[in-house]
């Protein structure tokens, strides 16, 4: 009879084995016997890892322990790439896309006591996560400041969801530590995640709770994940999806203590967003989400940006953003998980399939699906440990080291690629819309209103309450009708999306618009190009001032930027 040693998770507790049983060494044999781990140093029997005088179960512990500043070093080394590329290129700090100012405009009219709205003492329901705004709102309370805030929140909320998915990897690969560190190496240099991060956007946020549920749900603490997974509608109403998911697919028998935790989370949702907007979801979602089955175009193109996500691009434009070898062992992972854990393959594969449903595409970065990585990462991982058991001991670490490699090698090359994308959405950002609002904030007055098809940093850096021509906070309505309801002082738009509208101007050789009534008239006063343009709809963006309809043309722009 002889004591079995565990490796790498403490130590088993006399487990005797027949003489006659096959032992070999670490593991599982092909007979199903459990092995014996690989002759240490010390005493026979003492289980101490070699050449260290530590018992296994110590050594592991250790290991564990380094596991968050591994992946905290990780996810800090691939920020910075994308911090350096913004300082370099844009120059000052700030975020890459114009919703993002949406929060920070919401969030600092929260903080100073103007209420849940974007132009103050009009609330609305104008942010797509209003626990994210609740947050930010915070921060510029403490702090005073939102940029750093937005950033360093994100990089700790993706720092934790690595942890969460390394935690939840460990679980269902027990005897392949090495794989959940891959997997957590994965999940916190994935470019898109780091991008999500840096953007000012809820998109951390949202994955911290996504990567949490995960981790309960790997360790079969369903309602623990349902909790998780119900507070993270907040942040993303599309979460929904996979709250309804929690709710069919955990044991039957405790579904009411899932039920009952997810419902009062949903009804508080549906109720905030009803009292404060009208609608029983944010109004950014109800202007945006438009229900439809299309199976020929809006499914099948989600589902192609789906794969562009895992190596298979279907446009010219789409980069490799993960090699397809993680595709495949998604899919290896996802059949070995079939019975045990369903519900990971079915939102990983099905999320985009129930997004078309309300959306045509996935948004710029792909950001209305980013959230299927964490899923993917997790199956791809047990995919991994899967094949590495197939192979053996030692061709199966060697097998596990050179995937981990080509992988996290793979992601940090396309990061680089992406970082300077970011630094020149930023610098977008800045000189177009930032600026723009800055230019208005100095030739207006407290309380013009000025109307804009991009309202997040005009309304930001111009202090002025904002007409939302695409009707996010503003209820939709022609733009003739606008105008004469509103009456804008500034019109800050793409001409092109208004052409319908626009008049030419022999005089002043420009644009012009009028109002319902023909009383006053809208006259180009400033203008912004942008060189290189890599994330605005349109380079050039224009400013009209209102003017009775008989004014002289202004002698010259007050503002001109190319």
């Amino acid at each position: 009879m002889s004591t079995i040693d565990r490796g790498w998770h403490g130590s088993w507790s006399a487990v005797r084995a027949p003489q006659s049983s096959l032992i070999t060494t670490h593991g599982v044999g092909r007979s199903g016997i459990m092995k014996a781990p690989a002759r240490s140093s010390g005493r026979p029997g003492t289980g101490l890892r070699a050449g260290t005088g530590y018992p296994r179960g110590v050594m592991a512990g250790i290991q564990d322990r380094l596991v968050p500043l591994l992946l905290l070093v990780a996810v800090l080394g691939t920020a910075g790439l994308y911090l350096d590329a913004e300082h370099r290129i844009a120059g000052r700090w700030g975020f890459s896309l114009d919703d993002s100012w949406i929060y920070a405009t919401m969030a600092r009219n929260l903080a100073t006591g103007r209420g849940f709205a974007f132009n103050p003492g009009e609330p609305v329901a104008g942010a797509t996560g209003p626990l994210y705004t609740f947050v930010l709102a915070l921060f510029d309370l403490l702090f005073h400041e939102i940029v750093w805030s937005a950033k360093l929140f994100g990089l700790a909320c993706l720092l934790g969801a690595s942890i969460a998915i390394h935690r939840a990897v460990r679980t269902l690969v027990p005897e392949r530590p090495g794989v959940a560190l891959v997997a957590g190496c994965l999940l916190g240099t994935a470019p898109a995640l780091v991008w999500g991060a840096l953007s000012g956007m809820e998109i951390s946020f949202y994955l911290l709770l996504v990567c949490l549920g995960i981790e309960a749900h790997a360790r079969g603490r369903h309602a623990l994940a349902t909790l998780y997974w119900s507070a993270g509608v907040w942040v993303r109403p599309d979460g929904l999806f996979l709250v309804a998911l929690a709710l069919a697919l955990g044991p039957p028998r405790e579904l009411w203590k899932r039920a009952l935790i997810a419902a009062p989370i949903l009804l508080g949702f549906f109720a905030f967003n009803h009292v404060i907007g009208g609608h029983w979801v944010p109004q950014t979602v109800a202007a945006k989400a438009h229900f439809g089955v299309q199976l020929g175009t809006r499914t099948l193109n989600l589902f192609r940006e789906w794969g562009a996500l895992w190596g298979i691009p279907y446009r010219s434009m789409d980069d490799l953003e993960e090699p397809v070898l993680l595709l495949a062992l998604l899919g290896i992972g996802a059949a070995s998980l079939a019975r045990r854990r369903p519900l990971l393959a079915l939102y990983a594969i099905g999320f985009p399939i129930a997004l078309s449903l309300f959306q045509e595409h996935s948004g710029s970065h792909k950001r209305y699906i980013l959230y299927v990585i964490p899923f993917g990462i997790t199956l791809a991982a047990v995919g991994l440990g899967v094949v590495s058991d197939r192979l053996g001991p030692s061709l199966g670490r060697r097998a596990l080291v050179m995937v981990g490699a080509i992988c996290i090698a793979w992601q940090l090359v396309y990061a680089r690629r992406e970082a300077e994308i970011h630094g020149w959405n930023v610098q977008n950002i800045n000189e177009m819309q930032c600026a723009l609002g800055a230019f208005a904030r100095g030739i207006t007055r407290p309380g013009d209103r000025i109307g804009a098809n991009d309202i997040g940093g005009i309304g930001y850096y111009s202090e002025r309450p904002v007409v939302d021509l695409m009707g996010l906070i503003t209820p939709p309505e022609p733009f003739p009708r606008m105008l004469g309801r509103y009456k804008p002082e500034l019109l800050i738009i793409f001409v092109d999306w208004f052409h319908d509208y626009a008049l030419w101007d022999p005089d002043s050789r420009g644009f012009v618009f009028l109002d319902p009534d023909s009383t006053h008239k809208y006259m180009i006063v400033g203008a912004v190009e942008l060189r290189h343009n890599t994330i605005c709809s349109k380079d050039q963006m224009l400013v009209f001032r209102r003017l009775a309809v008989d004014a002289p043309a202004p002698e010259r722009l007050l503002m001109e930027v190319r």
